[in-house]
Formats: C-alpha cells, structure tokens, sequence
C-alpha cells in the first residue's frame, strides 16, 4: 500500500472533529463533476470517543443457532516492526466438538489504541491462506473492528493439528505508535444451521470441501519476499512456482487465487496509457510512475501452460483514494478480500503419471508490487487408488486489447479494451463412471482514462464482466451445470485545486460495485440461484499539504448490500455522512430487496 505520513496527534483531533459534523447531503453519481467546496473543521468533540469500523455485507451465519463450541486460536498485541514478529500458533481440533462440522467460521476481532495506517495482513494454515484482510486507516483512538469468514472449505485442514501462521505487513512505524490487539477464533457448527452465506461458494464449485488442500504460495524460510508465504510479483515477466505432486486418485481440482495489488499499482485502475512517462500531472497522487494502461489479468499455468486467468476485483484500501470515504464504513471487499476459483479438473488427466508438476501465477502488466499465493483443492476417489483421464479439448485464444490514446502534454484520453473466450474439457474414469468436465469462460473488458483541465481533472471509469459455464457430463448425459457470472463497474473522478501555501484540495467522487450471480442444475438436487449485489457512492475532498501529508478532510460514502437466493434475501443500507453514520438498517424483506432492486437498476 502506498505509504502516507500523518501526524498522530493532527489526526486524532481530525477525527473527533469530523465525527462532530454530519451533513444531510447524499453521495452523487461520479459522472456529476460539480462539487461543493469543503467546510473548515467543526467543533472538538469528546476525547473519549469510541468507534466500530464496520463492513456492512452479509455475515456468514445469522444468529439462530449457536456454535457447538468455540475455540481461541491468539490473542496478541501487534506493535511496531522493531518490536513485533510474524505470529505462529499451535492448533488442535476440538475434543468437545469433532468433524465432521457443517459449518466452520472464523473470526478475528481487533482493536487500536491509537492512530496507525491501514495495513495488509493475511492468516495461513499448514502454508494454505484462509484470509487475506485490510486493517482500517486509524484516525482515532480506541477504534475496533471484526471480520467474520466461512471457513468451512477449509475443513481437510482443521482436521488435524497444524500450526497457523498471522501476519501483518508493516504493521506500524516509527511515527505512529498504535498497537493492534488481535483476537482469532474458530466457531464449528454441527447439523443444520439456517444459514446465509455472504459468499456462497460452498455451492457450485464446492459442493462439498475437498479432501486435500496443498498451498500454492511461497515455501516457509525462503525470504525473497519478505515474511509471510505469499509471492512478490514486481511486474509481469515474475512467474511464481511451486512444484506439486498430486495424489493418483484425484478426480476433481479447483485453484483458488487469493491476491492484491500495493505500490505502483495501488491505483492500476485509473492508470493512463500513455507513450512518455510524465510522472503525476498537475500533482495527481493516484497516478502509477510508469502509465502502461489499466488492465491487469492474473494468470496461472501449468508446467508453463495457461489453465485460467481472471481480471481481479480493484479492491480499494482503506488509506487510498479519500480515507475518510473509509471510516468507519469499510470499501467492498477490504476487510475479507475476494479469492478467485479456477477449475482445473479438465486438466487433472494430465497430472495423474505419478510425476512432479510446476504450478505457476504472475500478473500481466504488472508494476511493483503484488503478493499474490494460492490453494489447490483436490477431491480424491476413496474407492479407487488410481483415476485415469485426458484433457481432449483446449482452446485459448490470445487475449487481444484495442489501445487507443490521445495526448498532448498533461491533458488527454485513452482507452482500452478486448475480450476472449476460453473453452476445456477433459475426462476422467474413476469409481464415479467415466465423468466429462468442461469450462467455458468468457471475460469481458473496458477502461477509459481522462485527463483534463491541464491534469486538475481525471476521470476513469472500468467495467469487468465474465462468466464461467461448468458442464458435467457422465455416459454422455449432463448431470449438472453451474453458471458464475460477475460485473464489477468502477467510476472515479478526481479534481485538484489550490489550496494556498502549496496546498492542494483534491475533491473526489466513486462509484464502485460488485455483482455475483450463480446459478445450477444438479441432478437430483434440482435447481438454486443466488445473486449479490454490492454497492457503493462515495463523495468528499482532503487538503493535502506542501508535504504531502493531509491536513484534513471529510468523505460520505453510502454502502447497499442486497442478497438474494431460492429461498431468502437480505438487505442492508448504511449511510454514512461527515464520519458518522446516519442510517444502519437490515432486513430479510424479499419484498423490501425487490423494492431496492429496481431503485438502484
């Protein structure tokens, strides 16, 4: 994450101040340019203030039943570098409550005792990542907040005892002393549960947890990259590899890509595509060092062969863009990144001769830097000690993008866009009969950049569509078929204007969603959908000072949240105005999420 010094003590009393103002204006769509001019800080408000930093999306369990136990996997104070070491710690699976577990989640819950930067920090177990998160931007003391995820595809991992490994990168630094108190814990279900799910990927792809997981990440004591098992990739000639030897009796695989992007390609979204490197125009601080363009896919092979990719979701932390759009409404998908599915069971034939192969990722057009790692999920035939197959169809055609740029000095535009079709199928014959898996996904891809107003004024918009068909076919019969398909338009416009003193006012409007639709037919099982919307519109402005340091700020940011399956729905709408929240209301109405349905179409 790019790095922005702040004055502890400036900070604090910024804070207070903003929690003391609350405008009634609502967050405009970012395609109107008018902006108001920001009012001075209000009134201090009382120093013993205590905030939530929240993230307003579906929990994985409501509370109708409780967990058949509970188990504390750390408790500790993260300080600064000098004083604070990457965390391993002992797991034990619960004598009270064994598998097998319907449901597992896990819960880390936190706490700053004073202002520190926002930080990436991820948790491992036996290597494989299980979440990888963002601690908020702290601009006031005694700030908490929680991050509850479904672990249960996890669950060949929590089986046994291993160890777990905590890490957060840069977790302070010399000027900021506040510490972080961590709380990990795991809470295991049994029998029915009643559950929603935030992120339905037990269904589908996961119809059941798979019965090994083996971590495609960086091996433990090799510091190339620093602590932690995630790769470092600093631009797109970087291909990370490990080298797996699969099980013979493997008849199904799913890759699972976890991955961020920091440094240079903090902002690769709103990147220009551009011949000469002008560096930041007219004190653009969203600008990358070298302008190559918006477009980033991550890519992973096999023994050097493309088996899936995916443009990933430009998931904003909480220190960039306007850091008070951020507190305490967290941006979607900051606080429990997404991962990336990719099914690999067309090539598994390929993988079944008893030899080693070399699973690589890296990311196309890449600036430093990216930490990137994944998981391998493999079912395995436990009435068979060895599966046979072959990959009898692949189809990749070269991803080609249309570049068009039009520039004089700091004022222009470009754009870029393409899309590509990718078609497998392969067969394996295992205890299940001879079963045909094939993938067809189809990406979808457009950014424009503007710059005007001799670079006070820019504007980028993205939109990234794709959509993934999973047929099965067993005696040349289809028995199920999965359909994900997903939409992530991204709206951003930017204006930079004098601020006296060398000071600079930058005013900033975002528009930013996710869309996840799944669907599928499964033999008996019948049919089921589900459908997530994730939406946010944000508006607000900073001084920056000659140094570059904020000097202060505000930001309202209104955040929708509708889900929606067979059999249930859930809403909830957040508003948040000035760094207090205005409106917080939930609802499991499948009338009131229709309703909001047609307000935000």
């Amino acid at each position: 994450m790019k790095e922005m010094e702040s004055r502890p003590h400036f900070l604090i009393s910024l804070f207070l101040l903003l929690l003391a103002s609350a405008s009634s204006a609502t967050p405009a769509s970012p395609k109107d340019y008018t902006f108001d001019t920001p009012p001075p800080p209000p009134p201090v408000a009382a120093e013993n203030t205590t905030l939530e930093y929240m993230d307003p999306t579906l929990p994985p369990l409501l509370p109708t039943k409780n967990p058949q136990c509970s188990l504390q996997l750390l408790q500790r104070d993260f300080a600064s570098r000098a004083r604070s070491q990457p965390e391993f710690f002992s797991y034990t699976p619960p004598d009270n409550c064994p598998s097998p577990w319907s449901r597992v989640v896990l819960e880390l819950s936190a706490s700053a005792s004073e202002v520190q930067k926002d930080r990436i920090a991820a948790i491992w177990v036996a290597g494989a990542e299980i979440l990888r998160t963002s601690t908020p931007f702290i601009m006031a003391p005694n700030v908490f907040w929680r991050v509850r995820k479904d672990v249960t595809r996890y669950t060949a991992l929590l089986r046994r005892p291993t160890r777990f490994f905590m890490m957060f990168l840069n977790d302070s630094n010399a000027t900021l002393h506040g510490v972080y108190s961590v709380n990990v814990s795991l809470h295991f279900y049994r029998g029915a549960v009643g559950q929603f799910n935030a992120h339905p990927v037990i269904r589908g792809l996961y119809p059941q947890p798979a019965d090994l997981i083996i971590p495609i990440s960086r091996a433990a004591g090799d510091a190339t990259a620093g602590p932690g098992y995630w790769f470092r990739i600093t631009n797109e000639t970087d291909i990370c590899t490990r080298t797996v030897l699969i099980p013979n009796n493997t008849y199904r695989a799913v890759l699972e890509v976890y991955v961020s992007h920091h440094g240079d390609d903090e902002y690769w979204y709103a990147n220009p595509l551009r011949s000469d490197d002008v560096g930041a125009a007219g004190g653009d601080d969203l600008a990358s060092k070298k302008p190559n363009g918006g477009f980033r896919q991550v890519v992973a092979t096999i023994d050097g062969r493309y088996v899936g990719s995916v443009v990933p979701f430009p998931v904003i932390a909480p220190g960039s863009v306007n850091p008070f759009f951020w507190a305490p409404i967290a941006a979607i998908g900051a606080y429990d990144h997404p991962s990336y599915d990719l099914e690999l069971t067309p090539f598994v034939g390929k993988l079944l001769d008893g030899r080693p192969h070399e699973f690589g990722l890296t990311v196309k057009e890449s600036q430093p830097y990216w930490l990137i790692g994944a998981n391998l999920h493999l079912w395995l035939d436990a009435w068979s000690d060895e599966v046979k197959g072959e990959l009898v169809r692949y189809k990749v055609p070269p991803l080609r993008l249309g570049q068009q740029a039009d520039w004089k000095n700091a004022e222009g535009k470009s754009e870029m866009e393409g899309q590509v079709i990718i078609r497998f199928s392969g067969w394996l014959s295992s205890s299940n009969g001879n079963v045909t898996t094939s993938v067809r996904h189809k990406l979808k891809f457009k950014t424009h950049v503007e710059v005007e107003e001799k670079g006070a004024m820019k504007s980028a918009e993205m939109e990234i569509k794709a959509r993934t068909n999973l047929r099965i076919e067993k005696d040349h019969v289809v028995v199920a078929r999965v359909v994900v398909e997903t939409e992530s338009p991204l709206n951003l416009v930017t204006v930079i204007s004098n601020g006296g003193g060398g000071s600079r006012i930058r005013k900033t409007k975002l528009f930013h969603e996710m869309i996840e639709a799944r669907s599928a037919t499964e033999g008996k099982a019948g049919e089921w959908f589900s459908t997530i919307t994730d939406r946010q519109e944000s508006e607000g402005s900073v001084l920056i000072g000659e140094d570059s340091q904020l000097v202060w700020g505000s930001g309202d940011t209104k955040s929708t949240y509708k889900f929606r399956d067979d059999k249930k729905c859930y809403l909830r709408t957040v508003n948040m105005v000035g760094g207090k929240v205005e409106e917080d209301e939930e609802s499991s109405s499948c009338i009131a999420a229709g309703f909001m349905a047609l307000l935000v179409s």
